[in-house]
């Protein structure tokens, strides 16, 4: 039986000099098709590798990108500015994830804030936002109607939102993903999905490996809607950069991309390490425990990843005009305990 699916594989799958790229609508249909649940497994594993040693074109990129967002369920906030950000979903195992916190950080610092991702994903199975939030208490099952509560709560401001609950169809693909190996496409672009939106402002933060991905993240960000973008050359692929040296990020603002370098010294951060780093492995736990001491004013990386990190979207969205400034205003409201507060809230 031919499918969109089985024209595509014909298409895409041919060898490096004869396969052709897709269009945007029929790499959408191919999207559709695999999120319908009907589609072989092993057809659909043939269409992502064949697609990653191919290279997907920025226009295929789309069309998948916008089957996942209409698989995934959508509401707008109440909110004049709203920033999400999805750190590499399969998490990390060489620095502890301060990021997990920084959603409620920049909600006391008066921008509402949402991160994305799953409990556990391969290749990696790293540590991720969903096992360090579940540890301090935080439900991880929220909907997205509950999480855009949480969001325009003004005691609140954060969420965490779990794929599981917004694109059920999208984390049924787990499996396939793993039996895989190698990572496809969606592992860029799930993080890129849209699930509340504001009504002015909607700013995408997401991190990058390869020097290639700014353009493509870029493309994507204001092909998709995004009102600004923060693409970051942050550890292990997440928003943060290291504490340690200047780093090469990219900044999306009024549809342009413009390299972006960035000093933590100029943050009034001076450290020697990259980031929090562990004597053994990296674990949740630990990681709760270097966040919940850094809200509570304890200085050191875990304290400096949440300021820089901070600072940086504060800066980047224009809440703060200086980077000094915004990074001294974070440590305040860290220091008050309003940062705290905000993410003891939203556990509740």
């Amino acid at each position: 039986m031919m499918t969109a699916l089985a024209d595509a594989i014909k298409k895409v799958a041919t060898g490096p000099h004869l396969s052709k790229d897709l269009t945007e609508q029929e790499a959408f249909d191919v999207m559709m098709e695999i999120l319908s649940g009907n589609a072989d497994p092993v057809r659909a594993a043939i269409f992502f590798i064949a697609m990653r040693m191919k290279r997907e074109t920025n226009e295929e990129n789309l069309g998948i990108l916008r089957a996942c967002q209409s698989m995934t369920m959508c509401q707008s906030v109440d909110v004049d500015q709203l920033f999400i950000f999805s750190d590499p979903f399969n998490g990390f195992n060489r620095h502890c994830p301060m990021t997990a916190f920084l959603p409620a950080v920049l909600a006391a610092c008066d921008l509402p804030t949402m991160s994305q991702g799953v409990f556990e994903m391969g290749p990696k199975f790293g540590v991720t936002h969903a096992q360090v939030l579940s540890l301090a208490g935080y439900n991880i099952e929220k909907s997205t109607a509950e999480a855009a509560d949480a969001v325009m709560n003004n005691q609140i401001g954060w969420a965490y939102l779990d794929q599981a609950q917004a694109s059920p169809a999208l984390f049924a693909l787990q499996t396939l993903r793993t039996q895989m190996i190698k990572r496809p496409s969606l592992a860029t672009l799930e993080k890129m999905i849209m699930p509340l939106k504001a009504k002015k402002q909607t700013h995408l933060g997401i991190g990058f490996v390869h020097k290639e991905y700014p353009d493509i993240l870029g493309w994507l960000a204001e092909a998709f809607g995004y009102n600004s973008a923060f693409i970051a050359r942050g550890l292990e692929g997440g928003l943060v950069p290291t504490l340690r040296e200047p780093s090469n990020n990219h900044r999306l603002l009024n549809g342009k991309l413009q390299a972006c370098t960035l000093d933590p010294e100029e943050f009034g951060i001076e450290q020697d390490t990259r980031g929090v780093k562990t004597d053994d492995d990296v674990t949740a736990q630990r990681t709760l425990d270097e966040g919940q001491q850094a809200l509570s004013g304890v200085k050191g990386p875990a304290y400096d990843s949440l300021v820089y990190g901070a600072a940086i979207i504060l800066w980047h969205c224009g809440v703060m005009v200086s980077q000094r400034e915004a990074a001294d205003y974070v440590r305040s409201i860290i220091d008050n305990g309003k940062a705290k507060m905000h993410f003891e809230a939203g556990l509740g």
